[in-house]
């Protein structure tokens, strides 16, 4: 039998991925499993309970056709700017605060360029799988001079060309042009 947590996060993945496509047309799904510990997990229900779950984030690009990403302090990699829903946010709302809270810019969103599904298990093998979305909307930069965000954001940059170290992997086979 199915855990109640994971239909209902499941359902709710595959709805908003639907919805997704009715307003923006096709995308790319990338389907990932993370493991958590205990205490991780737990939040990760937690926020499961309060239907905040999911994220989102903006590869956004200037005239030129450059890539703004950020680097979270602490990691050595860089990604899109990006990060969780808050309650009754929806993916684009959360995608727009998160760049003008990590990056200083605003952009306008001109679909989507793919979503990841989570697949959050625990370490503990009695725990329910929970599903979760990240949508990485395409975007077009509308203004804002870049800067780090302190205490979160280690760097902003524009790149014409995949930096050597990305947080994920699809930073570094995604379409990159122009120049800074």
């Amino acid at each position: 039998m199915v855990a109640p947590v994971t239909e209902r996060t499941r359902s709710r993945v595959e709805s908003s991925i639907a919805d997704l496509r009715g307003e923006y047309g096709e995308f790319d799904a990338v389907d990932k499993t993370w493991e958590h510990a205990p205490e991780r997990y737990r939040r990760v229900r937690e926020r499961a309970d309060e239907e905040a779950l999911g994220g989102a984030g903006v590869w956004l690009t200037n005239a030129d056709g450059a890539v703004l990403l950020v680097r979270n302090e602490g990691d050595e990699g860089w990604g899109d700017p990006g990060g969780k829903r808050e309650p009754d946010e929806t993916y684009r709302e959360a995608a727009r605060r998160e760049l003008r809270e990590e990056a200083g810019v605003e952009c306008e969103i001109t679909g989507v360029l793919e979503v990841h599904v989570i697949e959050h298990r625990s370490l503990e093998p009695d725990d329910p799988t929970v599903f979760d979305l990240i949508v990485i909307f395409a975007g077009e930069y509308a203004g804002g001079e870049p800067r780090a965000r302190d205490g979160e954001i280690a760097d902003v940059g524009w790149f014409s060309e995949p930096p050597s170290t990305v947080l994920y992997d699809e930073v570094a086979t995604r379409s990159y042009g122009g120049g800074a």
